[in-house]
């Protein structure tokens, strides 16, 4: 295992928040650093794209959140968060959750850091539309997923779901009441909490 991990991360993205729980669950030692991405110029020597998070181990960057997790769980000692049982499907939900976390963000740059005269309604809407499809979807598919062991679609779905409720609305709930029943309890968990959003820095 690498002796020097730093995350790189937001105060508030939720693609970064599923890797803290990630190296939470699978007692992986690292040291974040919250930075403002829009003011992080040594960044780009490490991921050109100047995404977060973005990881460095020991000089070996690693970008994009599902390869940091994936790259977790292989140097865990740990039980793998994905289940081999259902490997592809897991993949599968962490794809939807990821695209509602996408969305969100991009509805939220749209209405936050861009001028209201200068803000596109149908981009808005078209955002909304496919989170609100995406967690429909998630809940009508959510039997297929063993809640009885935590894996990596679940803490993804988590992350996305709690990032929904935090930058656009929880209206969802209204045609999801098992998936909000368990959303609820796993907001209870302490790996949840102890990763709760932050202040977001300004748009620049």
């Amino acid at each position: 295992m690498a002796s020097n991990l730093i995350l790189y991360n937001g105060p508030t993205s939720p693609f970064g928040r599923k890797c803290k729980i990630a190296a939470n669950i699978l007692q992986i030692p690292i040291e974040e650093k919250i930075i403002n991405v829009y003011q992080s110029d040594f960044l780009d020597s490490f991921n050109p794209l100047r995404q977060i998070p973005t990881l460095v181990a020991d000089g070996q960057v690693i970008a994009d959140s599902d390869n940091i997790c994936l790259y977790f769980d292989k140097i865990s000692s740990q039980n793998s968060l994905y289940p081999s049982e259902r490997y592809w499907d897991c993949l599968s939900f962490i794809n939807v959750a990821n695209g509602i976390m996408e969305n969100g963000v991009n509805r939220y740059i749209e209405i936050s850091a861009i001028e209201k005269k200068e803000q596109r309604e149908k981009a808005i809407l078209r955002f909304e539309k496919k989170i609100i499809r995406s967690i429909n979807w998630i809940g009508e598919n959510f039997h297929n997923i063993n809640l009885n062991t935590l894996s990596m679609d679940l803490i993804s779905i988590a992350c996305a779901l709690d990032y929904t409720n935090f930058r656009f609305s929880n209206d969802w709930k209204n045609q999801n009441s098992n998936l909000y029943d368990w959303y609820e309890k796993v907001c209870e968990e302490k790996f949840m909490k102890e990763s709760n959003p932050g202040v977001s820095f300004k748009y620049e």
